[in-house]
C-alpha cells in the first residue's frame, strides 16, 4: 500500500532518530553549513520539511535562530520533544506549498535536506515551492537544497541502499531502504526488520517520489530569479558529477 507523505511519516515517526546516525551525519555537514552561513551572515534559519529537528536544534545550539516546519504533526512532537529547554527553535506545521504565506517572518537562509523535495509529484508544485521559498528569503538570502542524485540513480536503475543497523535493548532494528522504478515517478519503500526475544518481524511502508533532475532543478531555479547556481556532489564541496556523485546538493541565493 502506498501511503500519503504526511502518514508515512506519521508512521515513521517513533523509528526515524533510530535509523539516522546523528551524531555522525551532524559532524560531517556542519562544517559545510558553518563555512556558508558565515560567509553570507546569517542569523535567521527556515528548515523546511525538518522532520525530527535534528538540523534545526543543531543550528539552534550554534547560535542562529531557526523555525523548523514539517507536514508531519507526530514528527514535529518528536522535534519538540528534542527540542525541550531550547529557545532560538520553534516547530510549527507546515507543507511546501502552504509555507508562504502561512509564515511571516523572512530568513537568511532556507534549507531544504534529506531527500524532502521529490516528494512532490509534478513540476508545478516544484514550481510554487521554489517560489515560496524565494518569498520566504530576505534580499540576499541563501537557499541550500540537498536531494539524492537523481541522474545517476534513474541512468543506473540503482534500486538499493545501504541498510542502517542498529543495535537496541531487545535486538537489532534493521533499516532496508529501496525504489521501484515507474514511469515516471519512484515508490520509495522502507522496509524494518525488528529482532525480539530471538524472533524477527517486518513491516514495510511505501510512499512516492518524482525523481529531480540537476537540469530541471537549475531551470527552474533561475525561472524563480535565483542567483549564483553552485552544485556539490558532498557536504566536501566536491564539485557534482552526474554519474558518479550520490548527492545533488545546491546553493543559491537571492
Amino acid at each position: 500500500m502506498i501511503l500519503k507523505d504526511e502518514k508515512f511519516y506519521d508512521l515513521l515517526s517513533p523509528d526515524f532518530d533510530l535509523m539516522v546516525s546523528w551524531e555522525k551525519r551532524l559532524k560531517n555537514e556542519a562544517p559545510f553549513f558553518k563555512k556558508l552561513f558565515e560567509e553570507n551572515k546569517v542569523k535567521k534559519i527556515l528548515d523546511l520539511a525538518c522532520g525530527t529537528g535534528q538540523h534545526s536544534i543543531f543550528f539552534a545550539k550554534s547560535g542562529y535562530e531557526v523555525t523548523g516546519v514539517d507536514l508531519s504533526e507526530r514528527m514535529l512532537q518528536v522535534a519538540r520533544k528534542n527540542a525541550k529547554g531550547i529557545s532560538s527553535v520553534q516547530f510549527l506545521k507546515a507543507g511546501f506549498l502552504d509555507v508562504y504565506p502561512k509564515l511571516k517572518d523572512r530568513f537568511d537562509a532556507v534549507i531544504c535536506l534529506g531527500n524532502s523535495l521529490p516528494h512532490l509529484l509534478s513540476q508545478r508544485d516544484l514550481k510554487k515551492t521554489l517560489r515560496n521559498v524565494y518569498n520566504l528569503l530576505n534580499t540576499g538570502g541563501i537557499f541550500i537544497l540537498q536531494n539524492r542524485n537523481y541522474d545517476r540513480i534513474l541512468k543506473k536503475k540503482i534500486r538499493f541502499m545501504a541498510p542502517n543497523i542498529v543495535e537496541t535493548q531487545d535486538g537489532k532494528v534493521v533499516f532496508f531502504r529501496l525504489l521501484d522504478f515507474l514511469k515516471d515517478r519512484l515508490v520509495f519503500n522502507l522496509v524494518t526488520f525488528r529482532q525480539k526475544e530471538g524472533k524477527w518481524s517486518f513491516q514495510t511502508k511505501s510512499t512516492l517520489l518524482r525523481p529531480i533532475l540537476r537540469k530541471e532543478i537549475e531551470n527552474l531555479l533561475i525561472g524563480q530569479g535565483f542567483k549564483r547556481q553552485k552544485f556539490y556532489g558532498d557536504y566536501g564541496f566536491s564539485p557534482f558529477k552526474s554519474m558518479t556523485s550520490e548527492d545533488l546538493i545546491v546553493f543559491v541565493r537571492k
